[in-house]
């Protein structure tokens, strides 16, 4: 899945992104928080058309407690 439509997924299920200096850093490279009712995910800041690990998107959508049986992406819009 591509960040850019993985952003816009949680953006419609109300996360909030947090990115600046005092965000946290993961393996060298500079990371947004997302934020939903007081819960955190850490998300990698690449590029917009960077595909992320299904892996990944697993756990940055488990952790701020969204529904992972509504999967992000084009079967979510159908």
């Amino acid at each position: 899945m591509e960040v850019a439509t993985f952003r816009t997924w949680l953006s419609d299920r109300g996360c909030t992104f947090e990115s600046g200096r005092n965000t946290i850093k993961v393996k060298g490279h500079a990371c947004v928080t997302v934020r939903r009712d007081g819960r955190r995910a850490v998300l990698p800041d690449v590029g917009t058309k960077q595909r992320l690990d299904p892996g990944l998107v697993r756990q940055i959508v488990e952790e701020p407690g969204l529904d992972w049986n509504e999967p992000p992406g084009p079967a979510s819009r159908a």
